[in-house]
């Protein structure tokens, strides 16, 4: 379903980083309405185009899309808009959703427990969608520096009810601790559509290194 529907997308817009972006906010604002406020457009682009509608409804099935718990649209991304080298540079193909269920297994186990659990490089969602599995009472973080694979994280949260904050960051110069008041701070920049980094504060080590530079 989801490879029919991109393939829409891909003939509307004739370019597939483009067919990419407009398909992943149609599914996110479908499975999560309110974020239609942080676009910058209000899908005019598909209320105006009957044929675009009409061919997308023909084959769009939220009810089976929520009921396979697995991250296609990762999987899809990897494919279709990263090139191999950036894969690999990020070991992308790597991560597996049984590794994932395993990681986190070994990690903690199944618990009820209210931990936080960061992920530094969270991509897709995928190792934090096998921890809601085995720890659904669990505070999840993520942070990623491809704001694109964010919102994949954020689509896979929307479409299957996870609650978690995912934040556009560099966690070799943000701080991303989520006890520390830097940390806290650019926290609150977490589940936004578009990009904040210019406003996270770096870590203190970092400052502290600039200013011996200085001096």
């Amino acid at each position: 379903m989801l490879e029919n529907m991109y393939n829409i997308f891909s003939k509307k817009f004739k370019d597939e980083v483009i067919a990419w972006d407009h398909f992943i906010d149609f599914l996110a604002v479908d499975n999560c309405g309110s974020l239609i406020y942080q676009f910058r457009h209000k899908l005019e682009w598909l209320f105006e185009d009957n044929k675009l509608v009409n061919s997308l409804m023909s084959i769009y099935n939220p009810a089976l899309l929520r009921s396979d718990y697995y991250d296609h649209l990762g999987e899809m991304y990897f494919e279709k808009i990263l090139n191999p080298k950036q894969s690999q540079d990020r070991n992308l193909s790597l991560m597996t959703m049984n590794d994932a269920y395993t990681m986190a297994k070994m990690s903690f186990g199944e618990t009820d427990a209210p931990l936080k659990i960061l992920d530094p490089v969270v991509g897709s969602g995928r190792y934090l969608m096998a921890v809601y599995k085995i720890a659904p009472n669990a505070l999840l973080f993520g942070v990623d520096t491809d704001l694109r694979a964010l919102r994949i994280a954020f689509t896979n949260f929307a479409i299957h009810g996870i609650q978690g904050y995912l934040l556009h960051a560099d966690t070799r110069i943000h701080d991303t601790e989520i006890d520390t008041d830097e940390g806290i701070y650019n926290w609150q920049f977490a589940n936004t559509w578009y990009s904040h980094i210019d406003k996270l504060k770096t870590k203190i080590k970092d400052k502290i290194q600039k200013q011996k530079i200085l001096l």
